[in-house]
């Protein structure tokens, strides 16, 4: 459509539209088609960027990245595509708001959403290199976007400080680039002291070689007088992002959002220091059930580039969807599906680890229907059939929070993207809206079925929530007006335990009675995939968005391929009825009626470590960061803590 800037970089940045979705299009210069090393750079951005699927950077798909060939030249066109992202960046943004200091709050909010970021990136093995005002840009909805990958490099690569013999030097951006990145040797934690930079100039409106606040005879940085209006946890934190040393910072991204959770709690439960912001979320920043303002309503399979997120409770990411299943001695054979296997015993060679209580939480009256870990990996969220919802504090085992309203079993929970709302659902049809951490009831859905629901997710571009009950019908709701987008179904479809978007949301999974693939392009028509010979409990998508994985009341996990919509590999060794199933890059884990819980290797297809000893039937789980594992089943309806052996048991 126009060429937007020809001064980013090595290319040429164009606005371009596929269909009626807004692109930005990239074109290397042809000056540079024989440098090795802008060539990699410019590969690379794309190489990263289509691994990474999350609200906080631009999506590139697979194809994204091209080679035009033109017939008056023998040179090609190096072409990348990715969303063009619908806002300023934080440097137009400070200017467009009259360079007024940002809140503590709104620095609580952009610190956790950018850090979550990074978590992201960090996992892929990559950092960033280049975190500064100019490449962090606001979409509409208030969600932060990091984008400039051209400058990321793989963690397992030596940093070069110098780009062959083009006079290209090291990345290096005045202010934010730490010192053992000026010395070519850059490590993750040099993110670190980029964002703490650049929350300071967010916080004070100063440049980071401002003289106001840096003496560069002493090499002195003083810039907590003149952001006043932050208490000094936060600036505390600050400090230690931009500590020096790479050794002297947080180490990892878990590390941070674990003292931003911290800070936050407190500011809930202490009241503010003199000078310290208390108003509300600014509006960059809006609620799924407040917000003012409306996206452009579009057709859901050509709005899947608009990504929401409301204020993250400063641990993000967890599990998205844990949903309600079948009553667990519930074993319906007989139904008619292909490919049928007979569960094997587990192999032989396999580790048997034993594991030991740690703790155990009671307060639950009735069974535990469904169970979410925040991020943290402290703080734990439990629904039952007694009507209430807990918060739990796993570090100390004490209930944090109890949540009532509900009028019958509390059957599903999942969270917003970002996890400040929590979404609950059960046997008396109504979908609620709480926030977090105070609890707080925000909104409701009544009669949204017409029998109980049993299953919610939220889509991964953070506008959709997806409901599912009984009589197989499935919902799907605009998470800014709560209104029902589409109502899926289809013949003999059951039941519907579980439900899981693709991790580009490009398809949504439901499994019950029966297992489906909807394609959100054009859902009238599921595709069935068939085989097993019982319920499935339980659904999974793997890391790359490869795989669909299910879990199944006919005691085997199987593998589908989802580009292709086909049957890859069925894993038996489970004993009774796989309940739940927690996927980890090539790790994939499932639990079972029969007190097991095993780890399989994704990529081999096969077992590797048996977890055994628990005491009781397990219905869900979570793995701490610690290796702890949480878990519930049983008839004590208690939360049960667990430690696995170091050392395998020895036959």
């Amino acid at each position: 459509m126009r060429l937007m800037s020809s001064q980013s970089g090595f290319g040429w940045v164009y606005e371009a539209y596929e269909r009626n979705l807004p692109r930005i299009l990239k074109v290397l210069k042809q000056e540079y088609n024989q440098n090795e090393k802008v060539l990699e750079l410019f590969q690379r951005e794309a190489q990263v960027l289509s691994q990474l699927k999350h609200p906080g950077v631009p999506q590139v798909e697979a194809d994204g990245y091209f080679q035009v060939h033109l017939p008056d030249s023998d040179q090609p066109l190096y072409c990348l595509v990715m969303e063009k992202i619908d806002g300023p960046n934080l440097k137009q943004w400070m200017v467009q708001q009259g360079n007024h200091p940002i809140s503590e709050k709104q620095a609580l909010l952009w610190l956790t959403q950018l850090t979550d970021v990074l978590h992201q990136v960090h996992q892929h093995n990559y950092f960033h290199r280049d975190i500064k005002p100019e490449n962090i840009m606001l979409r509409s909805n208030g969600q932060l976007v990091l984008v400039d990958f051209g400058a990321a490099r793989q963690i397992t690569h030596t940093y070069m400080a110098h780009l062959g013999d083009s006079g290209i030097t090291a990345v290096s951006s005045a202010g934010y680039t730490p010192p053992e990145q000026e010395q070519g040797q850059a490590v993750p934690q040099s993110d670190f002291y980029a964002l703490g930079r650049t929350l300071i100039y967010l916080l004070t409106a100063r440049l980071p070689n401002d003289p106001a606040i840096y003496d560069s005879r002493t090499n002195a940085f003083h810039w907590r007088p003149l952001a006043p209006q932050i208490a000094p946890p936060l600036a505390d934190l600050i400090d230690d992002l931009i500590a020096p040393a790479a050794q002297d910072r947080p180490q990892t991204t878990d590390i941070i959002l674990e003292r931003l959770g911290t800070i936050r709690v407190g500011q809930v439960t202490n009241p503010p220091v003199q000078g310290a912001s208390t108003e509300m979320w600014p509006e960059t920043t809006l609620n799924p059930h407040t917000a003012q303002t409306q996206p452009d309503r579009l057709p859901l399979h050509k709005s899947l580039l608009r990504l929401k997120s409301p204020w993250a409770i400063a641990i993000l990411l967890g599990f998205a969807a844990l949903v309600y299943a079948i009553p667990r001695t519930l074993n319906l054979p007989g139904l008619n599906f292909a490919q049928t296997v007979v569960p094997a015993e587990p192999a032989a060679s396999v580790p048997q680890y034993s594991v030991s209580e740690y703790r155990s939480l009671p307060g639950h009256t009735a069974d535990v229907k469904d169970m979410l870990l925040l991020k943290d990996g402290q703080t734990l969220v439990t629904s039952s059939a007694d009507e209430t919802i807990r918060l739990w504090d796993l570090q100390t085992g004490a209930e944090i929070q109890r949540l009532t309203g509900h009028d019958s079993s509390v059957n599903a929970l999942t969270f917003t993207t970002d996890q400040n709302t929590l979404v609950s659902a059960g046997a008396d049809r109504r979908i609620d809206f709480w926030t977090l951490p105070e609890g707080e009831p925000v909104d409701q859905i009544e009669a949204a079925h017409d029998s109980s629901i049993n299953a919610l997710t939220v889509s991964h571009n953070g506008q959709w929530l997806a409901s599912g009950d009984s009589s197989g019908v499935i919902k799907l709701w605009d998470l800014n007006t709560l209104e029902v987008i589409d109502t899926l179904t289809a013949d003999d479809i059951g039941t519907i335990n579980h439900l899981r978007f693709t991790r580009d949301d490009a398809y949504l999974a439901s499994g019950g009675k029966s297992l489906q693939l909807w394609d959100l392009s054009a859902a009238e028509d599921p595709i069935s995939l068939e085989g097993h010979t019982s319920f499935i409990n339980r659904l999974e998508v793997s890391d790359d968005n490869q795989i669909l994985i299910s879990a199944s009341a006919d005691k085997t996990v199987r593998l589908w391929d989802i580009p292709t919509q086909t049957w890859k590999a069925t894993l038996a060794g489970h004993q009774s009825f796989v309940n739940d199933v927690m996927v980890d890059g090539p790790r994939l884990w499932s639990a079972d009626e029969a007190q097991t819980i095993l780890m399989w290797d994704l990529n081999q297809e096969a077992p590797v470590r048996q977890l055994i000893g628990f005491d009781t039937d397990i219905w869900r789980f979570a793995m701490q960061p610690n290796d702890r594992i949480v878990t519930v089943g049983g008839d004590r309806h208690n939360i049960t803590i667990s430690v696995p052996s170091l050392e395998p048991i020895d036959d």
